[in-house]
């Protein structure tokens, strides 16, 4: 067995060996590789600070934007709220339009109906006229005359009105006592 170990050492010498020279000149290479790799490192860090603040800046952004995207959304409801208006209120404009109509052909129609009825009740009023008394004026905004006396009052006396004495209570003339006494009574 210690022979064994012997020579698994040896080998293992001899891959090892390497001169100053090479290790030195290995070490420099891998220093400026370090040194590059840091110069990287510092940009690279330099580029991740700008970048970081331009994130910031375009976050303060985006929020300006979606702030302005709920408002022109509250607009844009708004708007769409006052068009439904428009279109309720253009909709009864046009139900009332023709109403309108309707009602215009329905006034014509009474009117014709009731050009009839007047022209009818003219001709039904001539009629009783002929049969009517003058002094009946029934239907001409009068009520039915009740015990017509015809030509009765026609020469009725005028009736003068009579002077009554509160003192002594008479009729017609007035005495002089009471004239005097109490000023007509």
């Amino acid at each position: 067995m210690a022979l064994e170990e012997d020579t698994s050492g040896d080998e293992s010498e001899s891959e090892v060996n390497f001169t100053f020279e090479e290790l030195q000149i290995a070490y420099e290479n891998l220093f400026k590789e370090y040194e590059s790799i840091c110069l990287n490192n510092k940009s690279l860090k330099k580029n991740a600070i700008s970048m970081s603040k331009e994130l910031e800046t375009l976050k303060s952004e985006n929020s300006k934007y979606v702030n302005e995207i709920e408002s022109l959304k509250d607009k844009n409801s708004f708007y769409m709220n006052e068009i439904e208006i428009l279109n309720v209120s253009s909709k009864l404009s046009i139900d009332s339009m023709e109403e309108n109509e309707k009602l215009k052909i329905e006034i014509e129609a009474l009117k014709k109906s009731f050009y009839a009825f007047s022209n009818s009740s003219a001709k039904l009023d001539n009629l009783l006229g002929l049969q009517r008394c003058v002094f009946d004026k029934a239907g001409l905004g009068y009520e039915q005359m009740k015990n017509v006396k015809h030509f009765n009052n026609f020469f009725v006396k005028k009736v003068e009105p009579k002077i009554v004495c509160n003192y002594c209570g008479r009729l017609g003339n007035i005495s002089t006592s009471c004239i005097f006494i109490n000023n007509l009574c």
